[in-house]
């Protein structure tokens, strides 16, 4: 008969094979940052906003994080850099970079046309 010991070890590998264990650990992580976070509202030092710049790349990121499905991430980062709840249009994105959009580039996140972009532009 299976052990206590061996019972969990069984079902501590059944959720790695399935990739369940490292969400549950990432949500677990999430919640308790979440946690902190809002007891610690009162005590936060007050950051300057971040110049239009830097919103922009943490807009960028946050499409990155989303489009790759790195959601507890995401919510992380969101909380971190003072995100608003809802991201900015990609189509808005797009006009603030001053590109155009392209057939393979809507398929990947900005970040990754963006590094395409220099890299074609870098061999040529």
């Amino acid at each position: 008969m299976a052990t206590e010991k061996d019972l969990i070890n069984a079902v501590r590998e059944s959720l790695k094979t399935d990739g369940e264990l490292g969400r549950i650990k990432a949500k677990v992580r999430t919640e308790v940052i979440k946690l902190l976070d809002n007891s610690n509202k009162g005590n936060k030092m007050k950051l300057p906003k971040p110049s239009q710049d830097i919103a922009f790349i943490n807009e960028l990121i946050r499409e990155y994080l989303d489009w790759m499905g790195y959601k507890y991430s995401s919510t992380v980062f969101i909380s971190e850099s003072n995100l608003s709840k809802q991201p900015l249009d990609r189509s808005l994105l797009v006009q603030s970079l001053g590109t155009e959009e392209s057939e393979s580039s809507q398929n990947v996140p900005l970040l990754c046309s963006i590094v395409e972009t220099y890299k074609n532009f870098k061999t040529t």
